[in-house]
């Protein structure tokens, strides 16, 4: 039955049409064996909170069926799935609150580390501190009480073990707060020895990881493709890669690599980036020459499509939208000063140059977010929804973005642009936050100077890419930022990166 996304259900009905689709896109293709969907251990955990939600008599609002994947996400993810292992018959794996009722010999009080046990004190996103007392809820302190409860009755068994992790994913950690007090307490007693294991626990541990042999450092990956398979066309935003991290060209557009998103991953960044560029590449193509009386209820309507096509997801609808509608209110406050004496504007244009090298034509090609024509010259812009980069990488070529497709627009590379001459470079970056835009032009005495020195250093690159002894290292530098980077388990980098500059002395743009 096909229902309206904003028309309320009852919860029992939606958890039932959620069951008999799962059932449907999980069925085996032989009609006589049975569906695996709900074994195992997280497939019974499944069944049993879908059963939950589809009896009739428990008592549940409507739900408009656009939120019921929202809402089902945040209670599957309150669900613990343990594993059921093989282990000793003596041997009990519990939760604090299962272990409330139990009288063992032995205990082992595991992940005794601060922010995990107790966990840190969170009022909340929606409440702080006062408006939870003023309605008489009680203090995020309440669960930390009750964590504190747990571990002084579990100190009453015979023999109690104490353990935590002294690195978590590689990073050092601060022992629970317990611990630390029970440390003071005994020594001031005199008996600050009493908590030592005493068996070598430890040094066993040590013993089986001990490395046999003289330890041998491991090299970043340096792969020399043959030449035929080296791009001879790339992208302006790829260049940058190609300086920051050459491995990272050579997985994405040799080996042709993509790194997969997480399954239910909620929309990033990327995803903001793509309703912004679209919004505003519509509107300047409804509105290319006049601008409309309400310009930020224009934007709105176009961003408001794009956002169904996009981002059909009930959390992102709360938060992205009023920061695009806050952006529209920047944007139509300035973008009339922007149009003063622009004679046309084009949007999303592909443009290309070719550069002659050693190893055969290299091809360069962009797509410009906007292009504005006025008498001056042209103004090349490129919107960011993230942090634009600083003038300075701008000017030494580190950020070649932008000069590059001016160098593409001095060769006349842009389709149905006549003119060579550039007059600036500008980013226009989008956050909705405070503020709510922001207009930065490049600052440079001359913005043609600027497109050939990029296009110069691109081309030293080229040609030392033709060397089929260059390779593409895998290389971390000071100067970038390596957070987003796709390939770095791929590279293996935690296991070679001293954490320096790691500058190796290539040709660079």
């Amino acid at each position: 039955t096909l229902v309206a996304e904003n028309t309320p259900q009852a919860l029992h009905v939606l958890a039932a049409a959620h069951r008999a689709a799962a059932d449907a896109l999980a069925a085996p293709g032989d009609d006589t064996a049975p569906s695996r969907l709900w074994h195992d251990e997280d497939g019974e955990e499944a069944d049993r909170l879908l059963a939950a939600l589809g009896d009739p008599n428990l008592w549940a609002p409507a739900i408009p069926l656009a939120d019921y994947a929202e809402f089902y996400r945040a209670l599957a993810g309150n669900v613990t799935v343990r594993p059921r292992v093989a282990v000793h018959p003596r041997l009990s794996i519990w939760g604090p609150y299962e272990a409330r009722l139990q009288q063992p010999d032995l205990v082992i009080l595991g992940a005794l580390n601060e922010g995990t046990w107790p966990a840190a004190a969170d009022p909340g996103a929606w409440l702080n501190r006062p408006m939870r007392a003023s309605l008489g809820l009680p203090s995020p302190e309440v669960a930390i009480g009750r964590a504190a409860l747990d571990v002084t009755g579990l100190f009453g068994a015979s023999e109690v073990v104490l353990t935590r992790a002294n690195r978590v994913d590689g990073a050092p950690t601060v022992p629970s707060r317990w611990l630390m007090r029970i440390d003071a307490l005994l020594g001031g007693m005199g008996l600050a020895d009493v908590l030592k294991p005493k068996r070598p626990w430890l040094g066993w541990a040590r013993a089986r990881d001990a490395r046999v042999g003289k330890a041998e450092p491991v090299r970043a990956p340096e792969p020399r493709p043959a030449l035929e398979l080296r791009p001879r066309t790339l992208s302006a935003s790829a260049i940058e890669l190609w300086i920051k991290n050459p491995y990272g060209l050579y997985a994405r557009h040799i080996l042709a690599l993509e790194a997969l998103s997480p399954l239910g991953a909620t929309p990033g960044p990327r995803e903001k980036g793509i309703i912004i560029h679209e919004a505003l590449s519509r509107f300047t193509r409804k509105f290319p020459s006049t601008l409309p009386d309400d310009i930020a209820g224009a934007l709105m309507h176009e961003a408001e499509q794009v956002f169904r096509d996009y981002a059909a997801h009930p959390r992102v609808t709360a938060f992205w939208l009023p920061r695009i509608a806050r952006f529209a209110e920047w944007f139509a406050a300035t973008e009339p000063a922007r149009r003063d004496g622009i004679t046309g504007i084009l949007t999303e244009v592909d443009g290309k140059r070719v550069l002659e090298a050693p190893g055969g034509a290299f091809t360069l090609t962009a797509r410009a977010d906007r292009i504005d024509v006025s008498p001056a010259g042209l103004v090349i812009t490129d919107y960011k929804t993230g942090t634009p980069p600083d003038n300075k990488s701008v000017l030494d070529g580190t950020a070649p973005q932008l000069p590059l497709e001016a160098a593409i627009a001095r060769a006349k590379g842009f389709a149905g642009l006549d003119t060579d001459t550039i007059d600036a470079l500008r980013y226009i970056r989008a956050t909705g936050g405070i503020p709510a835009g922001r207009e930065q032009t490049v600052k440079t005495d001359d913005v043609h100077a600027l497109a050939d020195f990029c296009i110069d250093g691109l081309g030293a690159l080229v040609a030392a890419y033709n060397d089929p002894q260059q390779p593409y290292r895998a290389v971390r530098r000071a100067r970038f930022d390596y957070r987003y980077d796709d390939f770095a388990h791929l590279a293996r980098v935690a296991e070679w990166s001293g954490g320096g500059d790691g500058d190796d002395g290539e040709s660079e743009a």
